[in-house]
């Protein structure tokens, strides 16, 4: 009876965010010929989009693609595909209704999810419930989740937002935190630069090539752990 108990526990709450990547590292750490191909999928808005100063798309240079290259340095001997699934614009409301396609359909061993930034356009009950909707469809399927909080906005917040920067980097935070899955603080490695918040940005609330370093650093550092 116990060991029903805990494995239905387990199946609505999930395996703890470190056991989760401790064994996608594991995974990545395998070779040919036992490996398996491990599928990231970076979920979104316009920052893991790709966009700086808008049209302009900078794929290359942005934190999915620098976690890429970061995870193929790591774990030679991975086949590891970093899948963009991001919409310019979207908010986490949005992002829940093509959810179950475009971020599980890619059949992902880990989702990164941010919206924090677009989130401000929307009710916080409701970026906390699409969020922890996210988070619990992806635990179900067998993903880890790693949430991230927002970059800077150059732009400030407005005052037809719903809430601030802050405030959805601290639900954000709250929502990892309840739901034990993996936490990406791009918000507070911005704030502990030195440097202006505008050395790290190309327009408004998109970073440049130096911006997504900084949230690719969050990231990696969970894979190396």
């Amino acid at each position: 009876m116990q060991k029903r108990l805990l494995a239905f526990l387990l199946l609505l709450t999930g395996p703890a965010h470190a056991a989760c990547l401790d064994q996608v590292k594991a995974d990545l750490r395998t070779s040919w010929p036992d490996n398996k191909t491990i599928n990231i999928v970076a979920y979104g808005h316009s920052v893991p989009a790709g966009y700086f100063d808008a049209p302009e798309v900078h794929t290359r240079e942005a934190y999915p693609r620098l976690l890429a290259d970061g995870l193929a340095d790591l774990y030679p001997h991975a086949v590891i595909n970093v899948i963009t699934s991001a919409v310019g614009g979207e908010n986490s409301l949005k992002g829940l209704a093509r959810f179950d396609r475009e971020g599980l359909g890619h059949m992902p061993r880990v989702v990164l999810i941010d919206y924090g930034l677009n989130d401000r356009l929307i009710a916080r009950e409701s970026s906390r419930a699409s969020l922890i909707a996210m988070t619990r469809k992806a635990k179900a399927a067998g993903a880890c989740v790693i949430l991230l909080t927002p970059n800077p906005d150059l732009g400030g917040d407005l005052p037809s937002y719903n809430s601030t920067l802050a405030q959805e980097a601290a639900l954000i935070r709250a929502v990892a935190k309840e739901e034990r899955v993996s936490l990406a603080d791009s918000a507070a490695a911005f704030a502990a630069q030195k440097a202006p918040t505008k050395t790290f940005m190309s327009v408004h609330g998109h970073p440049n090539a130096a911006g997504h370093r900084l949230i690719f650093q969050q990231l990696i550092r969970l894979f190396r752990e």
